[in-house]
């Protein structure tokens, strides 16, 4: 090949022909260099035809052939072409082609038939550099699509320009949606809805520079009248689908209450209650407690959903995809299905449920002496709301009251232990925000109360004795760790916000351990989750695991697959944790807005930098940036008038008194 060295060459590059000068030579390949800088690898195969040598001043040859090609190309009649070569049954080579055309192959020709075949892209088919005449029938097809392709086009231009019109409207009156963009609205409103990402998603994406497309499908159905009156806008912006598809609503509809494993414990004897929130439909767990030869047996219930919800099941991949169920002052968007999660998995009071049950032994004094679980069988007799188990523990004279009372006294001893070990708890107020209707009602919600703490001291630990359960028997799990602060941390007895602040940063985030390891807030030296099935997938991840090895059964996950399943589901626990508060502040700075603008209230310095004042309000536990012309300290109360409130932007003025 080393006589094409220097020469000026025709070949086939990306769908194109390309003219070059050939710069050096190889076994198969060529280094062929354009007009511009470039160098370019072609395989010898890929050339067409040689145009000479190069001389000097190549780029004026190159420029002389370029125009004597087009000159050529003006001569060619592709129609007369085709039908010939379709007449004759010939599959000719550009070469022959260009021969039996004009009489003698020139390279010139040889390279303007190629281009001219090139650009007509509808009678002749190339493979590289091979060419064969379409049949007639095929050339319609062609033409057919083409057709159908602009036509398309002209849609896609008329929606775009039709979506960039009823995002400008300002009036008040719903936009009429032509026959035409029946289609595109459709599509707009199944992509918020259930998130099917059709064709009409490339063009709410591209539609305005600031917004994300679920914003612009959002406004479009607005403007139009189309977005359904139940629509939460929070959940569809966020991606968040709170209903299931049919084939999953369905599966959970073929379930039944039948209990199959014969193998569980039976607690139907036992005087089981729950202790929920009013609200709360999906019951995780329940309690029992007994007086037994002088001490304390107490039964920690929690649901066992893993029985009807099998890994890799369409249950179970909806659970994925939501890992944590979300309540937000709108709706409660669930992690499965009402039929399961609030209903055949769930401790109604009573039915029979399917439980993982915890049975652990007290001393009198309140050590804990024994433990144990397993699959069972129990039967809630009784479901309290918060605000009913607290007023039994005050002057409830029945046995269930009597329960309430030693459980209560039982769980002390345990966060006692869990102090002395280093354990400490920061309780922030909280608020109910709930949206019904249009209306927004706010009301505080006291988690600290004697039935939240004893509720919460006795999952704490289960969770613990799950973990410990896991170490002996060399269980894989993902452990639940904290590491202990740089800074001493002191526990906030009454609520200060700026003292809050000051001890909460000093703390570590928690994180995910396939070592079981410490957990500082909690004054544990090992802990994992397995206490809420029905609202967070990890737990019912670790109860897979647990029950498989209670029953003998292969562990359901390698370690490696259950840290790749619940890293992943921490993320998006996470990111769901955050639209939950996103949420009730939004709702919250919404009833400010509507109810409190320029009413006076007391709140709290929380921080200083320079002329930037951030105050919390005392009454609703939320914060705003503070204009004040005197100079102020952290911690320092004082009375502010609420001036302005823009929920949508999260944000809240406050002027001092």
């Amino acid at each position: 090949m080393d006589y094409l060295e220097n020469t000026i060459v025709d070949y086939w590059g990306r769908n194109e022909m390309c003219l070059g000068v050939v710069v050096k030579t190889g076994i198969d390949r060529l280094q062929v260099k354009g007009v511009g800088e470039q160098t370019n690898r072609v395989a010898v195969k890929q050339v067409l035809t040689s145009h000479g040598s190069a001389s000097s001043s190549h780029l004026n040859r190159l420029a002389e052939i370029q125009a004597e090609i087009i000159d050529v190309m003006a001569e060619i009649d592709v129609e007369l072409l085709w039908q010939d070569a379709l007449e004759q049954g010939r599959n000719d080579g550009l070469a022959e082609l260009a021969a039996n055309y004009f009489g003698e192959a020139t390279p010139i020709r040889i390279s303007a038939m190629a281009r001219k075949l090139l650009e007509d892209n509808l009678r002749f088919k190339f493979q590289q550099l091979a060419i064969s005449p379409r049949q007639p029938e095929e050339i319609e097809e062609i033409l057919r699509l083409r057709e159908a392709r602009a036509a398309r086009a002209a849609v896609r231009e008329r929606t775009k320009q039709w979506l960039d019109d009823v995002l400008s409207h300002r009036g008040d009156e719903p936009v009429a949606v032509p026959e035409e963009q029946e289609t595109f609205v459709r599509q707009s409103l199944d992509y918020l809805l259930c998130g099917f990402a059709g064709e009409a998603v490339n063009l709410l994406s591209a539609a305005r520079a600031k917004m994300t497309a679920r914003e612009v499908a959002i406004k479009l159905l607005k403007v139009t009248g189309r977005l359904p009156d139940d629509a939460d806008e929070f959940l569809l912006v966020n991606g968040i689908h709170a209903g299931f598809s049919a084939d999953v609503l369905e599966h959970a509809e073929t379930l039944t209450l039948t209990i199959q494993d014969k193998g569980r414990d039976s607690h139907l004897d036992l005087e089981v209650f729950s202790i929920d929130d009013a609200e709360t439909r999906e019951i995780d767990d329940a309690l029992s407690c007994r007086r037994e030869n002088g001490g304390f047996v107490v039964g920690v219930h929690i649901a066992d959903p893993a029985h009807i919800v099998l890994k890799g099941d369409c249950l179970d991949d909806a659970a994925v995809e939501r890992p944590l169920s979300l309540y937000l002052p709108t709706t409660t968007v669930t992690m499965f299905p009402e039929r399961v999660g609030c209903d055949l998995s769930s401790l109604v009071a009573g039915q029979e449920r399917a439980s993982l049950s915890f049975t652990i032994g007290f001393t009198e004094a309140g050590e804990m002496t024994t433990w144990s679980f397993a699959p069972a069988v129990v039967r809630v007799g009784r479901r309290l709301t918060h605000a009913e188990a607290n007023q039994l523990l005050v002057d409830g004279a029945d046995s269930v009251a009597e329960s309430l009372r030693d459980l209560l006294f039982l769980a002390s001893k345990r966060r006692e232990l869990r102090e002395a070990a280093g354990g400490v708890s920061f309780n922030r107020p909280e608020l109910k925000i709930r949206v019904r209707g249009g209306e927004v009602t706010v009301t505080p919600d006291d988690q600290d109360t004697p039935s939240h703490q004893l509720v919460s001291e006795f999952m704490i630990l289960a969770n613990h004795l799950a973990a410990r359960y896991a170490v002996r028997c060399d269980i894989p799990v993902i452990y639940r760790a904290q590491d202990p602060p740089v800074e001493p941390v002191t526990p906030i007895e009454v609520y200060e916000p700026h003292l809050f602040d000051q001890q909460i940063k000093r703390m570590k985030r928690t994180r995910l351990s396939t070592c079981p390891q410490p957990h500082f807030g909690l004054g544990l030296d090992i802990y994992t989750q397995v206490s809420s099935p029905l609202r967070r997938y990890a737990d019912l991840v670790i109860q897979r695991q647990l029950a498989a090895h209670l029953r003998g059964e292969e562990l359901p996950y390698t370690l490696e697959e259950l840290f790749a399943v619940l890293d992943n589901v921490d993320r998006t626990s996470g990111q769901n944790r955050a639209l939950e508060r996103e949420a009730n502040r939004y709702w919250l700075l919404e009833f400010l807005k509507r109810n409190q603008l320029g009413e006076v209230m007391p709140a709290t310095v929380v921080r200083v930098e320079g002329s930037f004042v951030l105050a919390e309000l005392d009454t609703y536990i939320e914060r705003g940036v503070l204009m004040c012309r005197n100079r102020l300290q952290v911690g320092q109360r004082l009375t502010v008038r609420i001036r302005e409130v823009y929920p949508e932007a999260s944000r809240m003025v406050l002027v001092a008194e």
